[in-house]
């Protein structure tokens, strides 16, 4: 017997296993028909009296649409079937209402009864659904409907529907701005709401909303009263509504509550407020105070640096950032919380933690010192990637620290494989110098015979910057001229040796650096390189004939200089004239006379007025060209890319208010929360979760038995006739079918008595004819009677609410 079940289970299996199959085939033959036949195919099955076809129908519309061809041919044959009582269709059918009610919307609004209709649905989802399906189709002129709808809904006892109705509002506030004051109304109750499903959506809502709401103080009325209470329930939120609402509560924060202050932790008791830029606090010990609810507000955030949201992680990042010093960054753990998600394996999360970072360390370095080493480049991360954790790195680097950094700085620029990433170590490497100038440009003069091209430019910048950086912090002058010759004459010489192939930018650099420190070597060096250069000047670049006329010129200053300082005024003319370096620089500013760049030529006739023309136009030249320049600003790319300026932008936030212009602390006295209960018996509605499927409570009678009051044993007590005050849509569209509703509640309020008085009478002729049993328990007669009550009122309030 057990084998032949076995069997019938086994051939049926199989039988759905090849209905699926072929059903699957179908669809799939349907929509690869060539073009021609399929709207007739489609068609006849979205107009089949069967659900089955039509729901086949719908799947393969749905199923072009997906593929990005046009499905708006079969608008007519899809909107009809929208009043069909088969919630997959139905579902499909609202779905394509979405995309393509604006095309046709006299079609459309066929359809919206039908919707409505939804709205009256036992099951939450069904009307959570109708709801936004209504506010998805964007048809200005169903506006007042759609308020109409949602003043209903913002009531509902189901929390999955009043979430519905808070994604709704934004949806109608983008179709109509009219509806400002309403839509704020509503939304405000909504954000007041128990459930924190229901101020989930809403949050959401008020983020979208908020830019378009102006620039005054009212759009942040909603806030006040509730800015208390979403610090309590942040915890309960979903990820992206937490990261709303830090964001929002931090620039509330800006605008409404006073900025913390520092003390100095010593006798002078020195205040300061908290300023914008972290490297203004002038103490490296101090105590701060928080306003209450700004304290309120970043112990909330506590928990949440744990969270596996990387969104929330950096609003929180933002939130301390903002309003907050670094004492209280470290106490919350923020940066170890950053440098977990800057390391992670989501590329783009990743790539913008580390600029986040970046930001951070260069305002306060010391919050990411202990970690240096988790910003090493490994070989599989990407460019962008590569090049902010270098840029982090030279950010970090100190005297504890440096040995390190640097070393992994030099592997970098000498080994990688990326040219970009080897440019940047470079740049790295020259912020560096700071620290150790000396081991630095020892190293990068001999790197700058095994380089070329545009990793050899990068490099001379920074033997430039090095050389001036460690020039300011050189007080032996001696030993600094020192330094400088021998390294201009190591450049001169690579200059010289033709087998380097030196590239135009390159050796454009070269000649710069030494005619910009010229003076610093006495004009040793300076004539010799360019007695060399003259004799191909017409071949080189214009980059280097530009460069080998302002050497010239540099070299000629200081010659011109000498000989005032040397000899009487009645000899300088003739030692000018026959001085072998005026000579050198009148034959090159002939030739840039006729040089075919503008810039070369426009320079040449300057410099021909300047040192040709008097000893006062001489004297201006020489501190036009000999005057020192500042070092130059060895930035990184990243700084001017795309990515840093959203993170600029993210990091914005408005000014702190002026003390005078707070607003009292009693404005943020919470206000009451919104509770949505059935009926008068006060049973509140209780939040089972999104999606559970579950349905919302059913008002009970006045004569049922609660389960709380079954478990406990408690006898149920008879109250008034108690009646489910929820509205249906009737009442708000002036329907006539209110007279008829009654009527039909009446006669059924007489079928329901005449039910009673029967149950009554053979109670008591029952109890009549077994009195000498003394064992039954009228608890369980009344409850029979209850029991029938209890039906009589579901019927009422089931006709009541249809």
């Amino acid at each position: 017997m057990a084998d032949s079940f076995s069997k019938i289970s086994s051939m049926l299996e199989s039988a759905r296993d090849f209905t699926i199959e072929a059903a699957v085939s179908a669809s799939t033959r349907l929509v690869d028909t060539p073009s021609s036949m399929r709207p007739k195919e489609i068609s006849k099955l979205l107009n089949s009296r069967s659900d089955r076809d039509i729901l086949s129908g719908m799947r393969c519309v749905i199923s072009l649409i997906s593929r990005g061809e046009d499905g708006q041919m079969y608008f007519a044959d899809v909107v009809k079937n929208v009043t069909t009582s088969n919630q997959k269709i139905k579902n499909l059918v609202l779905t394509y209402l979405i995309r393509y009610a604006e095309t046709e919307p006299d079609t459309a609004l066929l359809s919206i009864n039908s919707i409505q209709k939804s709205l009256n649905d036992k099951d939450p989802i069904n009307r959570a659904k109708a709801i936004r399906s209504l506010a998805g189709i964007r048809i200005q002129t169903i506006v007042p409907i759609l308020l109409l709808c949602i003043k209903r809904t913002i009531s509902d006892p189901s929390p999955i529907v009043r979430a519905a109705t808070a994604i709704s509002l934004g949806k109608v506030y983008d179709m109509d701005n009219s509806t400002k004051k309403q839509v704020m109304d509503y939304l405000s109750k909504l954000l007041a709401d128990s459930e924190p499903q229901v101020v989930t959506s809403a949050i959401k809502t008020y983020y979208k909303m908020k830019e378009n709401l102006g620039d005054g103080n009212k759009k942040w009325d909603p806030i006040h009263g509730n800015f208390r209470r979403f610090c309590g329930i942040v915890r309960e939120l979903d990820e992206w509504a937490q990261s709303f609402l830090i964001e929002l509560l931090t620039e509330y924060s800006r605008k409404f509550l006073p900025r913390p202050k520092l003390y100095l932790k010593d006798s002078s008791n020195q205040v300061i407020d908290l300023p914008e830029n972290w490297k203004l606090i002038p103490f490296p010990i101090y105590d701060i105070t928080f306003d209450k609810d700004l304290e309120l507000f970043l112990d909330s955030l506590k928990l949440l640096v744990y969270s596996a949201s990387e969104n929330v992680i950096l609003s929180i990042a933002k939130a301390l950032y903002s309003l907050a010093p670094p004492l209280s960054f470290r106490s919350l753990q923020v940066n170890s919380a950053l440098v977990r998600i800057a390391t992670s394996s989501k590329k783009h999360i990743s790539y913008f933690a580390l600029q986040l970072i970046s930001s951070i360390a260069e305002q306060d370095s010391g919050l990411f010192d202990q970690s240096f080493k988790k910003f090493y480049v490994y070989p599989t991360d990407s460019l962008t990637v590569a090049k902010s954790k270098l840029e982090i790195l030279s950010l970090l680097v100190n005297d504890n620290n440096h040995k390190y950094i640097v070393e992994e700085l030099k592997y970098y620029a000498a080994h990688s494989k990326n040219v970009q990433i080897s440019k940047e170590a470079f740049k790295a490497i020259g912020k560096c110098s700071q620290i150790a100038p000396e081991k630095i440009l020892s190293w990068c003069l001999k790197q700058v015979k095994n380089r070329t091209g545009p990793i050899l430019n990068e490099l001379l910048t920074v033997i430039r910057y090095s050389i001036q950086e460690k020039s300011n912090l050189t007080t032996n002058i001696a030993n600094q001229k020192e330094e400088i010759i021998q390294t201009t004459y190591k450049l001169s010489l690579i200059l010289q040796d033709r087998t380097f192939g030196l590239e135009g930018e390159a050796k454009a650099s070269i000649i710069w650096f030494i005619g910009e420190f010229t003076d610093a070597a006495n004009n040793t060096i300076g004539p010799d390189v360019l007695r060399l250069l003259i004799r191909g000047f017409a071949t080189e670049p214009e980059v280097v004939r530009y460069q080998i006329l302002v050497l010239a010129a540099k070299s000629f200053s200081y010659e011109l200089n000498r000989i005032k300082k040397e000899y009487p005024d009645d000899e300088i003319d003739q030692l000018v004239n026959e001085n072998i370096v005026c000579l050198m620089f009148q034959h090159i500013l002939q030739l840039s006379k006729y040089d075919a760049s503008y810039d070369t030529r426009d320079r040449a006739r300057m410099l021909n007025v300047l040192l040709n023309t008097g000893s006062e136009q001489a004297q201006l030249a020489s501190l036009f060209l000999q005057v020192p320049k500042p070092a130059p600003f060895v930035n990184s790319l990243s700084e001017t890319s795309s990515h840093n300026k959203n993170l600029t932008k993210y990091l914005e936030v408005s000014d702190w208010s002026n003390p005078e212009d707070l607003p009292p602390a009693s404005v943020r006295k919470e206000t009451k929360v919104q509770v949505n209960k059935l009926g008068t018996s006060g049973v509140s509605s209780v939040s089972s979760g999104f999606g559970n499927g579950t349905k919302s409570p059913v008002p009970s009678s006045s004569h049922a038995i609660s389960s709380a009051s079954f478990n406990s044993n408690e006898k149920p007590k008879f109250t008034g006739k108690q009646t489910y005050q929820l509205q249906s849509l009737d009442d708000f569209f002036g329907s006539d079918e209110e007279e008829e509703e009654e009527e039909e509640e009446d006669e059924e309020e007489q079928e329901a008595d005449g039910a009673e008085s029967e149950t009554e009478s053979s109670f008591e002729s029952s109890s009549g004819e077994s009195s000498s049993d003394e064992s039954v328990n009228p608890d369980a007669e009344n409850g029979s009677a209850q029991e029938e009550d209890s039906d009589a009122d579901s019927r009422k309030s089931f006709l009541a609410r249809n």
